[in-house]
């Protein structure tokens, strides 16, 4: 993915307007590869497409599978099917799907029929009973429906290999020309010893930090935080992207859909941590009504804010596994913006993350 921040610093960071990111797409996708006859999915597929695919951690009752997530279906382009037992046109639609898993399955394609609330019962005595081969799960709370605004059954996902919706509403007869297109893409960023042994981390540029310290090439700070308002992340053997930030900046809030990309396309390799010192119950307030698909912490001193000496937000710092900042400072600077193939060179470059997967692996 070839994508970067559309926005350049023109003179105060803190009263920067950053351009909304848009998603470089690996392939093109055809107006004919979207189902139109529903005029309402419109407006709902227009906030889905490009973005990282809703998690599914609120799925159930598993069947044909292990419980799955975004990243450890990293590398895989999968069909999310919206269906029921009940519902007619669905049980039509399932021997095609039942074909392509057959045709396309050691190809890398995954196929995931979510059940409706209603009738979830029935559900795993029909797959049983029809003996259909691909994945299942149940929307018992109607969560991922809501999340993708579904309406109507049988309603298709495509996700593409970084766990990015490609195309929300998909028409039910482009399903084969879709999935063929999303496969023959190149997968996310390589993390094989070969690839990385090759791969430096960039060298430190001359531009503006709008931070009094300069910690590339050093080792950072102490990342001080005294809650938590998501689950503490796992962090051994990943890169981690800290993003000093608050929910009254601007370019703070418009920066969120592509850290969201990030974290969904570094899924395995990178964690994201943003940092707010405002008051906590301000900050909830703010997640309870915004997508953020990344970890979140406050700390209301400031302290590993304080350290860096950071003057405007959003102030990014960028940490390899040994502890290391190898990238820091506004990320929509004019000289050097953050971009996806800046953090893939970091990525690669970094033997730890090449030693957790080559471990992994194993």
């Amino acid at each position: 993915m070839k994508h970067r921040l559309a926005a350049v610093l023109a003179a105060a960071v803190a009263g920067a307007t950053l351009a909304a990111p848009t998603l470089a797409q690996k392939a093109e996708i055809l107006p004919e590869w979207r189902d139109t006859s529903i005029p309402s999915n419109n407006e709902i597929r227009a906030k889905l497409e490009g973005k990282p695919a809703p998690k599914l951690d609120a799925l159930s009752q598993w069947t044909n599978t292990k419980a799955r997530n975004w990243e450890d279906l990293r590398g895989k382009v999968v069909v999310l099917d919206l269906w029921a037992t009940w519902c007619g046109p669905c049980i039509a639609g399932i021997p095609h799907l039942v074909e392509m898993h057959n045709k396309y399955k050691d190809d890398g394609l995954v196929i995931l029929g979510v059940h409706s609330a209603t009738g979830v019962d029935k559900m795993a005595g029909y797959v049983k009973e029809k003996k259909l081969p691909y994945a299942f799960a149940a929307d018992a709370e109607r969560k991922l429906s809501t999340k993708l605004g579904v309406k109507y059954i049988p309603s298709y996902f495509i996700i593409d290999k970084a766990g990015v919706m490609r195309v929300a509403y998909a028409n039910r007869d482009k399903l084969d020309e879709i999935v063929k297109a999303l496969l023959a893409e190149p997968g996310p960023a390589p993390t094989s010893k070969s690839s990385i042994s090759t791969a430096s981390f960039p060298k430190p540029v001359r531009k503006e930090l709008y931070a009094e310290n300069d910690y590339r090439g050093k080792k950072a700070p102490e990342l001080v935080t005294e809650t938590w308002l998501t689950d503490k992340p796992a962090t051994e053997g990943k890169v981690m992207l800290i993003d000093f930030w608050a929910t009254w900046c601007g370019p703070c809030r418009k920066l969120i859909p592509e850290l969201n990309e990030w974290q969904a396309e570094f899924a395995d390799q990178l964690v994201i941590v943003g940092i707010s010192d405002e008051d906590p119950k301000k900050v909830k307030s703010f997640l309870s009504s915004n997508d953020v698909d990344y970890s979140m912490a406050i700390d209301t001193q400031g302290r590993t804010k304080g350290q860096l000496g950071v003057k405007g937000i959003p102030h990014v710092m960028v940490v390899s596994t040994d502890g290391v900042v190898r990238w820091q400072g506004f990320p929509g600077s004019k000289e050097e913006p953050l971009t996806t193939e800046l953090l893939e060179q970091i990525i690669n470059a970094d033997p730890g993350v090449a030693k957790r997967h080559a471990s992994t692996d194993g």
